[in-house]
């Protein structure tokens, strides 16, 4: 048991910001971070683009591991689903 709780931390610390703050907050959506971290990258209001670029494929590799997880956001409530449409805060929807 504690093998696997630090395995699971592991994968945080070595994952992508955008995705650890998008598990964290609740999220369950399918490549919340890897999203989140392209729309910023393409934002018209950002100054700089290159943080969230690098940030994109750590992102991917741990929404890539956690989609099982993010998957089973779409059962129906009473196997667990997720009652709430994915939606990115702020305003950044892409990739929908």
């Amino acid at each position: 048991m504690p093998a696997r709780i630090l395995l699971f931390a592991t994968l945080l610390a070595l994952g992508g910001c955008f995705s650890t703050i998008g598990h964290m907050s609740g999220e369950r959506c399918v490549y919340h971070g890897t999203r989140a971290s392209w729309a910023w990258a393409n934002h018209p209001d950002t100054l700089s683009s290159w943080p969230f670029l690098i940030d994109a494929p750590f992102s991917f590799v741990l929404d890539t591991v956690l989609l099982p997880y993010d998957l089973t956001a779409f059962l129906p409530e009473d196997l667990g689903g997720d009652p709430y449409e994915c939606t990115i805060k702020g305003g950044l929807n892409v990739i929908m």
